[in-house]
């Protein structure tokens, strides 16, 4: 799917979803999560330099592709959504960070799996569901979503302007995205400094036969949010509601308009973005030897003190070229 989405459509989606849960629970959320002891979500800045990082949304694809993360967790991060951290860990795949952006996630989700949270950084839009806040035992990290009617205005009021300010991306599977590499009309470029962003898990859409979730098939939810029969980039028939597509259609956009280092191994739905490969493909040219990243970081360093030094050669050297000249106008 390759439909660039228009300023009309996101406008509308960002009011029906304020007009539905603005007042009612993200503004009295919002108020109650700033008291929780947090971190400074600026911090995740070039964290990834030298590393990769795998998003695992909650698509059906995931299933098929837990064997090969379990087979190469060891030479990647991992970054999943609020119901993809149980599901990952009843597979044996611990995540390193779980992200959550909607305040109608229940704890329900998390609860039986909260002991298991230490060590694991929980990032958070400012409103999400209290519960889950008061529970983690890992670090918490919170962002606030900056969208085309303004809402960001209420929480910056709330938490200060210091906060993580991110475009916000219709859904959590997009906002793992966007929080990590942080493009807007102002700049564009690679914020968390991963070398790639692995995508697994973002169909936005299911098959006839198969699970709505990864490993679930919630009913009657798979039949009252079938809005659309597609095709996907397969050309296979599936199933979508007009969120998924829309969310589907906002992350190409996003993608294809900054060229991010971005390749999506879902092997399926509709995310068509240029870049797409298995998932195993990707994961099994990563040098698992700890050394090498050592070494990167060490050219990395040496590369940022030459364009320093460089930079500064270069002013002083502009000084000394305004010497050949005017030199009245300096007596």
């Amino acid at each position: 799917m390759g439909n660039i989405l228009s300023w009309q459509e996101v406008l509308n989606q960002s009011n029906a979803v304020f007009n539905q849960f603005g007042h009612s629970k993200w503004i009295p959320f919002a108020k109650f999560n700033k008291h929780f002891p947090h971190k400074d979500a600026n911090s995740f800045y070039h964290r990834g330099l030298g590393k990769f990082l795998v998003c695992c949304a909650m698509g059906e694809s995931l299933e098929e592709n837990i064997d090969v993360i379990k087979k190469y967790r060891d030479r990647v991060e991992i970054l999943t959504c609020d119901k993809g951290f149980g599901a990952l860990l009843e597979r044996g795949v611990k995540a390193d960070y779980v992200l959550i952006c909607d305040s109608n996630i229940l704890f329900d989700h998390i609860e039986k799996y909260i002991d298991a949270t230490e060590g694991v950084s929980l990032i958070s839009t400012v409103y999400a569901n209290p519960k889950w806040h008061y529970h983690w035992k890992g670090d918490r990290y919170f962002f606030i979503h900056e969208d085309s009617i303004g809402t960001e205005n209420y929480f910056t009021k709330i938490f200060g302007d210091k906060i993580r300010v991110i475009p916000a991306g219709s859904n959590v599977s997009n906002a793992m995205v966007v929080f990590m590499t942080g493009c807007n009309e102002q700049k564009n470029e690679n914020w968390g400094g991963y070398e790639k962003y692995i995508l697994i898990g973002y169909d936005y859409s299911w098959r006839p036969k198969g699970n709505y979730y990864a490993w679930n098939n919630p009913k009657p939810k798979r039949y009252y949010m079938n809005h659309r029969t597609l095709l996907d980039f397969n050309g296979d028939m599936v199933f979508t509601s007009e969120n998924l597509r829309f969310s589907a259609r906002w992350l190409y956009s996003y993608i294809t308009t900054f060229n991010l280092p971005i390749v999506n191994c879902s092997g399926r739905g509709l995310l068509d973005i240029p870049y797409k490969n298995k998932l195993e493909n990707e994961l099994m040219f990563i040098n698992p030897d700890k050394r090498a990243k050592e070494k990167y970081f060490m050219g990395f360093g040496a590369s940022a003190n030459a364009l320093k030094n460089y930079q500064n050669s270069k002013k002083e050297y502009e000084k000394l070229r305004g010497g050949l000249y005017d030199y009245r106008a300096r007596c």
